[in-house]
């Protein structure tokens, strides 16, 4: 019978299996958790941009593509292991600037609340590990940006 010797690189790297192995799931829920306040995030938009029935007509495609993004999250936090919470179903339950314009429904909440969502997208992503969750969130802070200029409130959009 053979016993294996214990060296100092067998221990630390015993060691360091360990680590990864609790590393692994303490990253899926720090992941986890900006995918909930991403996702959080999304469903206060598209409920705001569906606020108003005589809003400008650029916001039912900008609700839709909220709608998207949802879904999108949705499916990122599923492979997480999470679920998705319910859904803010009045104004109360929504952040600042998603109950601003749910309450104004004008393009200047709307888009103050677009120039939030790519600061609060560009801050998410050097949390996200996953290249492929990554990859799904920038497309996400795109599609932002994207309304802000629709909406002209970026100077690129004066250009």
């Amino acid at each position: 019978m053979s016993r294996a010797r214990l060296t100092r690189r067998r221990a630390l790297g015993a060691g360091g299996l360990g680590l990864l192995a609790f590393a692994a799931p303490a990253q899926a829920a720090g992941e986890g958790s900006v995918l909930l306040g991403l996702w959080r995030r999304e469903q206060a938009a598209e409920f705001a941009f569906g606020a108003n029935a005589g809003a400008p007509p650029e916001f039912a495609r900008i609700r839709a593509h909220a709608a998207e993004h949802v879904a999108a999250l949705a499916t990122q936090l599923a492979a997480v292991g999470l679920g998705t919470p319910r859904r803010a179903r009045d104004v109360a339950h929504l952040d600042a600037a998603a109950a601003r314009l749910a309450r104004a429904g004008t393009r200047a909440a709307a888009a103050a609340l677009e120039r939030e969502l790519v600061e609060v997208y560009r801050a998410a992503l050097p949390a996200l590990p996953d290249g492929k969750v990554a990859m799904t969130v920038a497309t996400i802070l795109a599609s932002h940006a994207q309304h802000e200029l629709i909406l002209g409130a970026h100077p690129l959009a004066a250009a």
